[in-house]
């Protein structure tokens, strides 16, 4: 009973006056599934005891106050489908452990500091619906598989350090309706057509 308590208040965390670092007991709820802690004074680094969480399957923290690394242990956390850390303050790189959630459909993550990443802990997430990756320091060029991913609506790898071309097989994505690259350094020139559905650039 305790313990069912306990996660449904992890579960009504956001848009709260609550601060400090999350409690490591936490990560003794091994049946929690979902996680929402938007927009409050949490913050600090992730404990280590939430590598124990492997039934999450949605993550919600953004707009608070974490720090530290993006731990690699989220990757273990293989049942998730909406992952969002937005507006912390996360040092890179993200982890390529992030690659093994292969059913992720949302992936949303900002503000990263410090140091850059590559887009290669994406290869295989062939399920997002929504991918955001704006300002996160990632660098190098768009991965021509991404074209692969029909799933995708919503793209936005906007204010990073993308160099090279953007491929052409992006442009033909039959769902994507939302596209966001600038503040990039990215070059060549646009196709002259694309998906009907696409309609924001």
């Amino acid at each position: 009973m305790i313990e069912t308590l306990f996660e449904y208040l992890v579960r009504a965390l956001g848009s709260n006056n609550f601060s400090g670092a999350l409690p490591p007991e936490l990560g003794n709820l091994a049946k929690l599934q979902e996680i929402y802690i938007n927009s409050c004074g949490a913050g600090g680094e992730i404990p280590s005891t939430f590598a124990n969480l492997y039934n999450l399957e949605t993550v919600w923290a953004s707009d608070c106050q974490f720090t530290g690394k993006i731990p690699n242990f989220i990757g273990n956390w293989t049942k998730l489908w909406s992952l969002r850390l937005e507006g912390n303050s996360f040092e890179g790189p993200i982890p390529s452990s992030l690659s093994s959630l292969t059913s992720l459909q949302t992936l949303h993550i900002s503000d990263i500091y410090e140091v850059s990443s590559s887009l290669d802990f994406i290869k295989g997430l062939k399920n997002l619906t929504s991918l955001v990756l704006r300002n996160t320091l990632i660098s190098g060029s768009i991965p021509s598989y991404i074209g692969e991913y029909q799933s995708l609506q919503t793209l936005d790898l906007s204010f990073n350090n993308l160099v090279g071309g953007i491929p052409s097989s992006l442009f033909k994505l039959n769902n994507l309706t939302a596209l966001f690259l600038g503040n990039n350094r990215l070059t060549g020139t646009l196709p002259p057509q694309k998906s009907e559905k696409l309609q924001i650039m």
